[in-house]
């Protein structure tokens, strides 16, 4: 690992040492690998449940006794990518040096598929060119029967599972339960960003996967675990920051985890060495100056009536009663039934969210710069 960089993490993962609390989930999630359950991980985009998984794995990487596979099929648009996919997490998961490793690319490479390599990073990449679906079906069902069969036990994180009910393969889901319910040896992590959909293919009673899997959800952290976590961190690289600072980070970001990490990587990039409240202030102009661009072409993608809906809901922070009167009548919305279908229009874009899972569901924008954006541009103080 470099000596120098960064240590708030907005993609990737570098250790416990650089990820925040998750203690519950990480205990959880290392509980139900351990016994043979499959899970679904329910959070809202961006939460952090990829660093989540990352940091659980890493806990089993030195095992002899289970093998973790990621695999993130977001970019899949059929059958035959998830096999794609599939087989390339497996094919690079396993040494071929070693003596399983070497049994499982023997059986892989047994399926003749066409090995290339990334030009980026290398790392070998693996296609079938098989013509028909069912040959697909067929090579899926392979890879995770010879896995099974092994003694090392495997676990698999599929990230943004939900894509699969945009395959023009229309009974992937039934296929993919079908198969998984006769492992042993092999168990799954599902999780996707998608919250609308993941809801729907596992808390669907009309839908295979339902009452399949046990169910863990991603919370913000706590505040006190932020605020320790953000001053040890500056700490750690030889910076101070006061408490106020981190106060208003947290409040700023509203404690989501990429938002969050997002600011405390910029404001460390500033060098700073006694980091106080008006140079976190300054840091929260200058993040929303450089976004501005983006916000402006949220603007262009959106109707007058839905960007005058989408500025109400981030002036409001969080909306509990999106068709009372007062709500309407007060930011000019026109009548209930266009804020219903405002609303509807802000979540297939996924510009905003709706949050059901707590005593008082609530709408909410998801991305927080852009809700600090538009509450900064309606008014001229920027808290």
């Amino acid at each position: 690992m470099e000596k120098d960089f960064n240590p708030f993490l907005v993609s990737g993962y570098k250790g416990s040492e650089y990820f925040c609390d998750r203690v519950n989930e990480t205990t959880l999630l290392k509980s139900h690998i351990k016994n043979n359950k499959n899970t679904t991980l329910f959070a809202i985009r961006r939460l952090g449940k990829t660093g989540l998984i990352h940091h659980v794995f890493e806990s089993f990487n030195k095992s002899n006794t289970i093998a973790c596979i990621y695999v993130d099929i977001l970019g899949t648009k059929n059958l035959k990518e998830f096999t794609n996919q599939l087989a390339t997490a497996i094919y690079n998961r396993f040494p071929e040096n070693r003596g399983i490793g070497k049994k499982i690319v023997d059986a892989i490479k047994l399926l003749r598929p066409l090995i290339s390599y990334d030009s980026l990073s290398g790392s070998p990449e693996l296609s079938f060119e098989l013509g028909e679906a069912k040959q697909y079906e067929k090579t899926i069902q392979q890879l995770f029967t010879f896995l099974d069969q092994q003694k090392i036990k495997t676990v698999f994180a599929i990230d943004e599972f939900q894509q699969i009910l945009e395959y023009p393969e229309k009974n992937t889901e039934a296929l993919l339960r079908t198969y998984i319910q006769q492992l042993k040896n092999v168990n799954f992590i599902f999780c996707g960003s998608n919250q609308k959909m993941m809801h729907e293919i596992f808390n669907s009673a009309k839908r295979p996967f339902f009452a399949s899997c046990s169910n863990v959800n991603l919370n913000f952290i706590a505040l006190h675990e932020y605020e320790v976590f953000i001053t040890n961190t500056f700490k750690l690289k030889n910076r101070k920051i006061s408490t106020d600072s981190v106060s208003f980070i947290l409040d700023w970001t509203k404690q989501h985890t990429f938002y969050t990490q997002y600011f405390c990587n910029f404001l460390y990039a500033l060098n700073i060495k006694q980091i106080a409240l008006g140079d976190v202030q300054k840091a929260a102009i200058e993040i929303l100056i450089q976004n501005e661009s983006i916000y402006y072409q949220y603007r262009n993608l959106l109707t007058d009536s839905q960007w005058n809906l989408l500025q109400a809901v981030a002036n409001e922070n969080k909306l509990f009663k999106a068709h009372s009167k007062k709500f309407i009548d007060k930011y000019k919305l026109g009548t209930s039934s266009m804020v219903t279908r405002g609303l509807e229009s802000l979540l297939q874009k996924e510009m905003i969210y709706y949050n059901a899972g707590v005593e008082q569901p609530y709408y909410e924008v998801y991305d927080k710069f852009l809700m600090r954006w538009l509450q900064h541009k309606q008014s001229t103080h920027f808290m």
